[in-house]
């Protein structure tokens, strides 16, 4: 403000609504008939309360623009994230303080991000629960999208742990703590909505005690096809599990993940940022019993937080209103100061869902994109679509599939390089994987590293045949995957019966490992090498007239008619980008 007078000073603060000439009067009257700068007059407006400090480096900036949005004008910056900002604001009429969250100026141009913020706020006004941050108005403008939230005085969980001298609440507290938040889940999911990212940094613990859920830009619909984000973890542990997507037991999972941390002051899956590690399904098997990390905890908040936790979905909270009512007797429980009673929790019947096979497809074209997408859906794949190989190749790394098509014909030799690349991987060396070639590419099927599990299958070949040949590959990595969790399972459980007492007894026994069988690795040998003779007669008769020496021509792409079929499809769309990983700012 070196460059500008009082009286400019004056003049800006008039046209931009910021005070009022009553108000400047004031400050200037302050200064009695001593001399004063423009800086000078700033400092003192914001030690009155005239002035908030963001509003001061503005104006000391030469800022013309950024006071307000809509009619809310800004105080001060809260939080910040990759995705949006969120300010403290207050009507400039009404004098209501609100929080306003506006979206990143770098998303300006993306129409995806554009639609889950849209979809956030519209959601949002939706949901109306004392324990739910309130959306009040969502608003697109030339340059800005926001929202207007309810502004709450008081701290996240996560700021309360790290000013506690232990880090860690007492169970009475605690229990409270996620007694509101269940009751928030418990909402949302009797409206089909689930929140995607439970964590102590989305807990707001208001001045009166009342915990409110934040942050629902990860929320999903299940009546919905929009696909939104999913929070790391969860991808993990629902990759882990084998259960569909979106499955309504992760947040309550990932509720009981919270409780457990406010009550050690420990995360049970450890803070991790590396995005691999993360991704680690053995976290969620090393998760301690939280009478093994804090023996003084209560045994009735033990069980419940221990059930939360199990790692076998069937063995969890089913509802968030069953995790209600068990906090409900821990609380009476804990008033009562009966703290060594054993808890009955409430018995549920878990529903069986069956596994959803993925199929990641790679094909350049996108009107095959489109016709290989609907197929396999109609078929009850789950499909996974990229154009580019090895982009695919990355993915593969975040991403939990049951098999991988290439399609030669459109991506060309980059599409057999990156086949052979999946043996260079732990992660994707015994994934099953199809090379599409055409006729002229037979040359690059003797180049294709093949197996039992990886197929070169030459074209023509009709989408009923590919779907019997993908189907029969998915069906026994499925088994294998499902042998293992039982297993993995089975030794948990045995563990699990032996912790509470570990700590007084001779140590136990490990228990004995089943013995190592290939029955689940098997694979019918004989049928397969029949396919793959069958397939490789389609296209192996014009191999003599291919030189070895000779450059390949440019792919002939294959007719998407020759791919129709006459299932009924659905419009849902899946997408590849349903992780988020962004860090707490």
């Amino acid at each position: 403000m070196a460059n500008f007078s009082v009286d400019d000073l004056n003049q800006q603060l008039l046209s931009l609504d910021l005070m009022d000439l009553d108000k400047i009067r004031v400050v200037e009257t302050s200064f009695g008939t001593k001399l004063f700068s423009s800086d000078e007059f700033l400092r003192v407006a914001q030690r009155m309360g005239y002035l908030t400090k963001y509003q001061v480096e503005r104006l000391t900036a030469g800022e013309t623009t950024g006071y307000y949005y809509g009619d809310y004008k800004i105080q001060y910056l809260v939080g910040a994230g990759s995705f949006a900002r969120v300010f403290r604001c207050v009507h400039k009429d009404t004098g209501k303080v609100v929080a306003v969250k506006v979206l990143r100026a770098r998303f300006r141009d993306d129409k995806t991000a554009i639609d889950e913020f849209v979809r956030e706020g519209e959601m949002g006004m939706e949901l109306r629960h004392p324990n739910i941050a309130a959306v009040y108005e969502a608003h697109e403008t030339k340059y800005d999208h926001y929202m207007v939230m309810e502004f709450i005085e008081g701290n996240t969980l996560r700021e309360m742990l790290a000013a506690q001298k232990n880090g860690y609440l007492d169970p009475k507290r605690a229990t409270r703590i996620v007694y509101d938040i269940c009751s928030a889940l418990e909402y949302a999911q009797k409206r089909g909505y689930q929140h995607r990212d439970m964590k102590p940094s989305n807990i707001m613990v208001a001045s009166s005690g009342r915990a409110v859920l934040l942050d629902f830009g990860l929320l999903t619909d299940q009546t919905s096809g929009f696909k939104t984000q999913r929070a790391i973890e969860y991808a993990a542990l629902e990759r882990a599990t084998h259960v569909g997507r979106d499955d309504k037991r992760s947040d309550l999972y990932f509720l009981g993940a919270v409780y457990y941390q406010a009550l050690t002051g420990i995360a049970p899956l450890g803070e991790i940022k590396e995005r691999s590690r993360r991704l680690d399904a053995g976290r969620f098997h090393n998760v301690k019993m939280i009478r093994q990390v804090a023996k003084n905890i209560p045994r009735c908040v033990a069980t419940v937080v221990d059930k939360s936790l199990k790692f076998a979905p069937e063995e969890r909270y089913q509802t968030a209103e069953s995790f209600k009512a068990d906090l409900e007797k821990v609380s009476a429980q804990l008033e009562r100061g009966d703290t060594d009673e054993e808890l009955e929790v409430v018995e549920e019947k878990a529903e069986k869902q069956l596994p959803t096979k993925t199929i990641m497809i790679v094909e350049a074209n996108s009107s095959l994109q489109e016709t290989f997408r609907e197929f396999f859906k109609s078929a009850g794949f789950r499909p996974l679509v990229i154009s580019n190989a090895p982009y695919a190749l990355q993915r593969l790394e975040d991403f939990e599939v049951d098999a991988v098509l290439f399609n030669a014909q459109t991506l060309g030799q980059t599409a057999v390089v990156a086949f052979n690349q999946l043996l260079d991987s732990p992660i994707t060396r015994d994934l099953p994987a199809i090379l599409l070639l055409n006729e002229d590419q037979v040359k690059w099927g003797a180049l294709a590293k093949r197996s039992k599990k990886r197929l070169a299958v030459g074209m023509p070949i009709s989408m009923k045949r590919l779907l019997m040949v993908v189907d029969k590959l998915t069906k026994e990595e499925i088994a294998a995957k499902e042998e293992k969790a039982k297993i993995k399972a089975e030794l948990e459980s045995k563990a699990a019966s032996l912790s509470d007492s570990f700590s007084k007894t001779a140590p136990a026994k490990a228990p004995e490992k089943p013995e190592k069988t290939d029955q689940a690795e098997e694979f019918p040998e004989e049928a397969f090498s029949d396919a793959l003779d069958v397939a490789f007669e389609t296209f192996s008769l014009r191999s003599k007239e291919i030189e070895a020496s000779k450059s390949v021509p440019n792919s002939t792409l294959i007719e998407a008619s020759t791919l129709v079929n006459d299932s009924e499809v659905s419009d849902e769309y899946y997408d590849y980008s349903d992780i988020d990983d962004e860090e707490d700012v």
